[in-house]
């Protein structure tokens, strides 16, 4: 059985449909007599909105907004998708959404072959082991990177890793990649080494340590405190525990249960 036959079939004509009408509403956007300002529009002036789009999504995901923002959002995401590769289309030479979707299919295939391989019963010794699938991944990346001449220059933990990406997301793929290489004591040596060297040195290598602590539980660290910012910056439910006036119509005089006249002394 080849790994194609192992997909299971599609069986979503609805969306298959929808994802057809997706690519006409960007392909007359685009084209002569469409709108203006997407015809203007290149690679790199969508950088920006590529971002905030994704930002977007991971907020409405945070905040567990409502599945039909989630819904909104991700359609944006994928406006953003089908913009880049409308682009693709005109360059040279040119290429398309059906090459972005080629090329995550053969990813994944590639990737996966527990799931896909004709041997895939053979593939892994337990697939429950979700450390034994990441390891896999990991193996079948670099043997790709080896296959196209890039693994001997790559030693840096941190080489490939997107430079906009906040500190803390960029030290959790740091850290999962020295785990997983088997030099995550390395790593924690050498910034132990460069501590005293940098301002807030000591801080940061606090911080390196949550975010070991944090990789090993296979905890995103960056967003989970965001996460937690975003929920304790809520304002006070009005009369709840955090409200720093629960009772607003107590007669400030009153003594209360404590027997003190007003409010306590801060600490």
């Amino acid at each position: 059985m080849s790994a194609e036959d192992r997909v299971p079939p599609a069986g979503h004509e609805d969306a298959l449909a929808e994802l057809a009408r997706s690519l006409r509403i960007m392909d007359a956007l685009r084209s002569p007599g469409g709108d203006a300002w997407s015809a203007q529009q290149t690679h790199a002036s969508l950088a920006r909105y590529l971002l905030e789009e994704s930002h977007e999504v991971i907020e409405a995901i945070e905040r567990r907004a409502p599945a039909s923002e989630l819904i909104d959002e991700l359609g944006d995401l994928w406006f953003q998708i089908l913009f880049h590769a409308r682009l693709g289309e005109e360059s040279d030479p040119a290429w398309g959404i059906a090459d972005v979707a080629r090329a995550f299919c053969e990813k994944m295939l590639r990737r996966n072959p527990h799931v896909f391989a004709a041997d895939a019963e053979q593939a892994l010794e337990d697939p429950a082991d979700v450390d034994a699938i990441i390891a896999q991944w990991q193996r079948v990346k670099a043997a790709e990177a080896a296959q196209k001449g890039e693994g001997t220059g790559r030693t840096a933990l941190t080489d490939g890793i997107p430079r906009r990406l906040p500190a803390l997301q960029t030290a959790a793929m740091a850290v999962h990649r020295a785990r997983s290489q088997g030099r995550l004591d390395a790593l924690l040596a050498a910034a132990d080494g460069e501590t005293d060297g940098i301002e807030g040195g000591r801080h940061a290598r606090a911080l390196l340590d949550l975010v070991v602590a944090a990789e090993a539980e296979d905890i995103d660290p960056e967003s989970a405190l965001r996460t937690l910012l975003l929920r304790a910056a809520e304002p006070p439910e009005p009369g709840g525990p955090f409200d720093p006036q629960p009772d607003r119509d107590a007669d400030p005089s009153d003594p209360g249960p404590s027997g003190a006249v007003g409010p306590a002394p801060a600490p």
